[in-house]
């Protein structure tokens, strides 16, 4: 039997904290050193076969408790496969910046043969092997980051448990894949691995809840985080749900650090004006701290007017002007090399399942692959163009090998062509299929 195992929104939740410095020392209430803080955030709701309620309002409410810890974040919310890989590929892209990156999650989850996937709206999934092509494996996510290499990384998925899916897979059982914590590493569960965890009688799920509510506590380091975390859960449930972490940190971090940008720029308050109090939050100082990394223009010319003589004025001016520029030109020839594709086609109807490998080569940003001869059944070519932005359009044609695997009853020997819309970073690249009335096949490349 296939070694499956479904986790579903009633909520199983992993979070996974790699660090990558070896010692970060504890600030406390001091005010942060300057670094980018990054964050995607994902929340899919709207399958079309068992919708969820809650991942949503989780998202909306964790992208806004992480702008209050200073991140600048990409939200994205009932996203596609091709919505969430390209969000992930750029997520990735911007981490190398350094500084902080978190991912969050919530939605449909499951596991497939000890590999973790995250489940689109979209997803058709009728088999394990289906799952592999609909689905977004969490491995696009851990190396993406492991290539950003910046200083420290946070992923929170909260995968669910009410899944559609797990009729259809044989030898299914509740929980996502345990992820081992490697040096530096923290590894927290809503509950422990391979069990299931409640949603809650709120607009949010309980351990998403319990996590947000922590996160609002300044000075906490992380574990200790957590550790509020799973003691609020288990009481909650009565026991039935007790979080689970496993940790191998070597240095501290205190998530939420206290922060009164303000207090030293400006002259004392006279005695007409009452002083704010110590807990008063600084909403110029919160506002800044969510933009200050960003790229888009109209985030800093929105402090601008709402602050024209702010703290932070003169810094806004100077970035506006900088993200206002057009972007430097970009390499053609910075994907050139031998590339390993790899073709998955999920079944569809009556038409099997398959996948397909063949070696592409590109030149000044040109692909090109062939596998079999041109002209003979089962032969598939591959062409297009990268842009030096990574993003790229491909033309698939071929024709028909085993009809077993065609849709529409092809025959052996009948043509067939689609195109694809593919993204690459570094030495990885994914695409799709852009007909939605066939099968969402979907192609994966590695240099």
């Amino acid at each position: 039997m296939p070694n499956v195992s479904v986790g579903r929104r009633l909520g199983l939740t992993a979070a996974v904290v790699l660090w990558t410095l070896a010692s970060v020392s504890s600030v406390g209430a001091q005010v942060p050193r300057e670094e980018p803080r990054l964050a995607l955030v994902i929340g899919n709701s709207a399958y079309r076969e068992s919708p969820l309620r809650n991942p949503v309002n989780d998202v909306r409410a964790m992208a806004q408790r992480l702008r209050e810890l200073g991140f600048t974040v990409l939200a994205h919310e009932n996203a596609t496969k091709r919505t969430m890989e390209a969000a992930i590929i750029e997520f990735g892209r911007r981490l190398a910046e350094g500084g902080v990156g978190a991912f969050y999650y919530a939605g449909h989850g499951l596991q497939v043969r000890g590999r973790n996937y995250l489940v689109p709206v979209d997803a058709e999934i009728e088999d394990e092997a289906s799952t592999r092509v609909a689905a977004v494996d969490v491995e696009l996510l851990l190396e993406q980051m492991a290539e950003a290499k910046n200083r420290v990384n946070m992923v929170i998925l909260d995968a669910c448990r009410n899944n559609p899916f797990e009729r259809r897979m044989r030898g299914a059982s509740r929980g996502l894949a345990a992820v081992d914590a490697a040096r530096g590493t923290l590894v927290a569960y809503a509950t422990a691995p391979g069990s299931v965890a409640a949603d809650g009688d709120g607009k949010n799920g309980l351990y998403t809840e319990e996590l947000l509510e922590a996160l609002r506590e300044p000075g906490l380091k992380v574990e200790e985080v957590f550790k509020r975390v799973r003691i609020n859960v288990a009481r909650r449930s009565k026991g039935a749900q007790t979080p689970w972490e496993s940790s191998s940190l070597t240095g501290d971090l205190v998530v939420n650090v206290t922060v009164n940008v303000t207090t030293a720029a400006v002259a004392a308050p006279t005695a007409a004006v009452a002083a704010p109090t110590a807990a008063a939050p600084d909403r110029e100082g919160l506002f800044w701290m969510s933009i200050k990394d960003g790229t888009d223009p109209a985030a800093f010319d929105a402090y601008l007017k709402q602050y024209p003589q702010g703290t932070f004025a003169a810094l806004a001016r100077q970035r506006l002007a900088s993200v206002s520029q057009p972007a430097p030109a970009r390499d053609l020839a910075r994907f050139d090399g031998a590339w390993n594709v790899t073709v998955q086609c999920p079944a569809h109807g009556s038409a099997s399942a398959y996948t397909r490998r063949l070696l592409a080569q590109v030149k000044d940003g040109a692909l090109a692959a062939q596998l079999g001869d041109v002209g003979q059944p089962g032969f598939l070519t591959l062409s297009g163009k990268i842009q030096p932005d990574g993003k790229a359009s491909i033309d698939a044609r071929g024709m028909v090998g085993d009809p077993r695997n065609a849709v529409n009853r092809l025959s052996q020997g009948a043509a067939y062509a689609y195109r694809v819309d593919a993204v690459f970073e570094g030495a990885r690249g994914v695409g799709n299929r852009t007909d939605d009335a066939a099968r969402p096949c979907s192609l994966t490349f590695v240099k």
